[in-house]
This record gives structure tokens, C-alpha cells and sequence, in this order.
């Protein structure tokens, strides 16, 4: 079971204490990820994979662009990225609206993973 930890590719802050894989298969409208845990989503359309992880206290704050969060109870996640790291460098999109499950998707372009290789030592994880 790997254990990650996300950054900031712009500023290089972090973003996430260590997260544990998950080793349930998790996918859209199946459940919910217990905290501290991410899933590896596979985009096959964009042959691009994501970081998916619960809502949770991260290292993030919310876009001040309140049109972000678009939805009827919480946010829809379709209208841009809506998270940002402490320096506002928009680095995720927050999915919570009663049609969606509730997660967050880092936007692989705007982090980097790093994988826990040792005791406090981590290496740069390409998806």
C-alpha cells in the first residue's frame, strides 16, 4: 500500500499530510474513501490519471470566484477548479452536490506526488 504526500507544482507547498492508498476500489456513486486515504483515478478518455481523495481539512482554501462552487447544495465541480493552495494557486476542484459523491480531485498538471520511500523520505511519483 503506497502513502503519498501532494504539493503545490507552482510553489512547492504542501498540500496534504501522508495519505494511505486505498485499498477498496472506489468509483463515482459506489461510497466514500475513509479520511486520509486517496484513490488513483484513470481517465481514459484523456489517458490521464487523478488524485482522488475525501473532504477533508487539507492544506487548501476555497476560490474566492464563489461561482465556482455552483449547485444546489454544495458544489457541482463543473465550473473550474475551486480549491487553491495557501498561495491561491487553483490546485484542485471540490465535487459536492447531492448528484455528485463527495470529493476532492487534484488536478494533476498543478501538483506533484511525492511517494514515501522511508521514514520521513519521499520521492517524486509520476501518475
Amino acid at each position: 500500500m503506497r502513502t503519498i504526500k501532494i504539493y503545490c507544482k507552482e510553489c512547492e507547498i504542501e498540500l496534504t499530510d501522508e495519505l494511505v492508498e486505498s485499498n477498496d476500489i472506489w468509483e463515482y456513486d459506489f461510497g466514500i474513501m475513509p479520511e486520509n486515504h486517496f484513490f488513483i483515478r484513470s481517465q481514459e478518455a484523456s489517458l490521464k490519471n487523478s488524485i482522488i481523495v475525501p473532504i477533508d481539512n487539507y492544506k487548501l482554501k476555497d476560490h474566492p470566484d464563489m461561482k465556482r462552487f455552483q449547485g444546489c447544495c454544495g458544489s457541482s465541480g463543473l465550473d473550474g477548479m475551486n480549491k487553491l493552495c495557501f498561495n491561491g494557486h487553483e490546485v484542485a476542484t471540490e465535487f459536492s452536490d447531492c448528484w455528485t459523491d463527495d470529493c476532492i480531485e487534484f488536478n494533476n498538471d498543478k501538483v506533484v506526488i511525492k511517494e514515501k520511500i522511508g521514514d520521513n523520505i519521499f520521492k517524486e511519483l509520476k501518475l
